[in-house]
């Protein structure tokens, strides 16, 4: 027997109870506070109606009255970019041939996607994209995927390493993926993990000094410089400063170009800035994965007659930069690790004080910073300060 044909009027209904509809209205509410934080307040300021929402992803369709309006809002919106991409999933638009215009959200995921159309007057949607990648906004206001090779971190050590004598292109094979900080640095699987020991260990300054100092797994050759290397996973190897003493001046004034001031009596605003970059590369090599950071703080360095020695420069590596930033990470909030900092007797202060200091705001390019440090040196002096810092 045919089956009968389809009755609207005989089918069942499906009917929602209070709960379902607050459910429902939640989930949209979600949807829209998503789009409230890339700049648009949809509720209350556009005339919309006719919603009809979604799941997988989610989001709904809806009609607006003003939809030139939040076109316009929608270009000129501080965290939202052009992108223009197909619903994932199944995609009524795409289907039925809709011409539309697209924003994403950029920031961390996940993000919210705006698509209005312009051959059907009214019609828009919005939806949640669940992604992995970061979105920046690019010069044309596009939305950019930000993949671990175009990021800040990958480009800042990539030249850092080219500027060495080693193309990690040549090294790459998969797997890549890069950290918030150059601190964390990047990871991926080597196409010849061998090729990249050999090219680390045989890699040399203009004069003929080597370049890095390798590490071992053992208490046998350097013994402290071995020992560093204990948290490497793989062969470890440390980038060496050939570094004199006339070659790390400490903060002494220019009586020709300001008020002779001692350091050691001031409030210690920051690092001194007569000193060289002192940041060092730190590469772990082993065949699962290879990870290639900047260390703010280098202290394997060569001495007058080209002996290696760790200056006590490694105390602040210790304590701020593998203590700190990198074994705290996942147990304290990213806020606490990008904004306390504290002060460690290193090259920068003289080795004359210990501290701390927090980022209590900031805003655009201004930040206040709260610091309080005491002397190193036995004379129990201490000093705080309220400090306003303006990046040009």
């Amino acid at each position: 027997m045919a089956p009968r044909p389809f009755n609207p009027d005989t089918a069942p209904k499906v009917r929602l109870t209070d709960e379902d509809r607050s459910a429902i209205r939640a989930d949209m509410n979600k949807v829209a506070l998503k789009l409230h934080e890339a700049g648009i307040q949809l509720y209350g300021f556009y005339k919309i109606h006719d919603l009809v929402p979604y799941w997988n992803p989610l989001g709904f369709d809806f009609m607006c009255d003003n939809w030139r309006q939040l076109l316009t809002a929608a270009s000129n919106a501080p965290r939202l970019g052009i992108d223009q991409i197909d619903m994932p999933g199944s995609d009524n638009w795409l289907k039925a041939g809709v011409k539309s215009v697209g924003f994403t959200q950029t920031g961390r995921p996940p993000h919210v996607h705006l698509d209005i159309a312009i051959d059907r007057p009214g019609l828009c949607r919005i939806y949640i994209l669940e992604e992995a990648e970061d979105r920046v906004l690019d010069p044309l206001r596009r939305a950019k995927k930000v993949t671990a090779r175009n990021s800040d971190v990958f480009k800042k050590i990539y030249k850092r390493m080219e500027g060495l004598g080693i193309d990690l292109d040549a090294h790459i094979g998969s797997h890549l993926e890069a950290g918030r900080l150059t601190l964390d640095g990047i990871n991926f699987v080597a196409k010849d993990h061998n090729r990249l020991l050999d090219a680390l260990t045989d890699l040399k300054y203009p004069a003929g000094d080597k370049v890095f100092f390798r590490g071992a797994k053992s208490a046998r050759g350097h013994f402290v410089g071995n020992l560093s290397f204990l948290a490497t996973d793989g062969i470890g190897f440390r980038q060496i400063w050939q570094t004199f003493p006339d070659e790390r001046p400490v903060a002494v004034p220019n009586s020709r170009t300001g008020p002779a001031m001692d350091p050691k009596l001031s409030a210690r605003f920051g690092d001194s800035q007569n000193l060289p970059d002192l940041t060092s590369v730190h590469c772990a090599v082993s065949k699962r994965m290879c990870n290639v950071h900047i260390d703010e703080m280098g202290f394997v360095v060569t001495d007058a007659k080209g002996n290696v020695i760790v200056d006590p420069d490694a105390l602040r590596h210790i304590f701020v930069e593998l203590l700190w930033k990198t074994d705290l990470q996942g147990k304290l909030p990213f806020w606490a690790l990008d904004h306390v900092n504290f002060t460690i007797p290193s090259s920068p202060n003289d080795f004359s004080r210990v501290g701390v200091s927090v980022d209590v705001a900031q805003f655009g390019r201004v930040k206040i910073a709260l610091n309080g440090t005491c002397s190193a040196d036995g004379k129990m002096e201490t000093a705080g300060s309220l400090t306003l810092g303006f990046k040009f």
